[in-house]
């Protein structure tokens, strides 16, 4: 019996170069220091990863959504980055499933 697909096959590695992976997201939710709410908000939006940006009223100060490559590569985002501008005092963290 021929093969009537043979002209249209294509090997699976080919395949997987040509779509890229899903990037994944999480929403991070942020205390500053008082007073320092506006230069946090001008740290966050140098960051690559840092999508965008919101200045927000109520429990949290900023709420930034993150783009990365896999959930640990959000992690190291968040702790690595986010976390070590120093007028950041806390960040709750919400990963988009």
């Amino acid at each position: 019996m021929e093969n009537v697909f043979a002209d249209i096959a294509v090997p699976i590695s080919a395949l997987s170069t040509q779509f890229e992976r899903p990037k994944r997201n999480a929403f991070v939710f942020i205390t500053t220091e008082v007073d320092a709410c506006k230069s946090a908000f001008e740290d966050l939006k140098q960051l690559e990863d840092v999508k965008e940006v919101y200045l927000s009223h109520g429990a949290y100060d900023i709420i930034a959504k993150v783009s990365g490559e896999s959930f640990e590569h959000l992690r190291e985002i968040v702790i690595k980055r986010i976390k070590n501008i120093g007028s950041i005092k806390s960040a709750l963290t919400l990963t988009i499933v």
